[in-house]
């Protein structure tokens, strides 16, 4: 058989088995869009909630910060330092689950912004407790976490809230 007549009628055919898998795909994609924009939404309606408590105090960029104990006289980390910290978090969807990252030795930059963020309020020896729209905690990535039982992974969705609460243990200042 002659390539060029082979590669006429094979060419169409391959073609259109592409377009109709991507068909496929972008229904899956608009379902996971649907799903992501449900945990959005859930997101924003309790950070909206939250927002109207008491003691709660928003940042310019949206972050709700709580403080649970301030020490007035310790050190507070700058961008560049290295904490030591325990954080523990809630993801904020249909169903809150706890994901911890115990205690973490960290540099201030890389970290999740909602944390960068909202360690600078802090001294050392202080406890808050962070609430976090999607933007500043995960984004349009997922996170997969260890729940207090070991065994569990907890797995962030895209588009969620976050709640962090963070005990300040040291920092470790930048040698400049």
């Amino acid at each position: 058989m002659n390539i060029r007549l082979l590669l006429a009628i094979a060419t169409p055919l391959f073609v259109a088995s592409i377009f109709s898998s991507c068909d496929d795909d972008d229904d899956e994609d608009t379902a996971k869009l649907n799903s992501y924009q449900e945990n959005k939404e859930y997101g924003e309606k309790f950070l909206m909630e939250k927002r109207a408590e008491e003691g709660i105090t928003e940042s310019p960029s949206g972050l709700l910060i709580k403080v649970n104990t301030l020490n007035p006289t310790g050190i507070r980390p700058e961008d560049g330092d290295t904490i030591y910290a325990v954080v523990t978090g809630n993801k904020i969807e249909n169903k809150q689950n706890e994901f911890r990252y115990d205690t973490i030795r960290t540099p201030m930059h890389g970290q999740v912004k909602a944390l960068v963020e909202g360690v600078k309020y802090m001294t050392v020896g202080s406890d808050f407790d962070f609430y976090s729209p999607y933007y500043l905690a995960y984004g349009s990535a997922s996170y997969e976490g260890v729940s207090r039982d070991p065994k569990m992974k907890v797995t962030v969705n895209p588009y969620s809230a976050v709640k962090f609460n963070v005990k300040l243990l040291g920092v470790k200042k930048l040698d400049k």
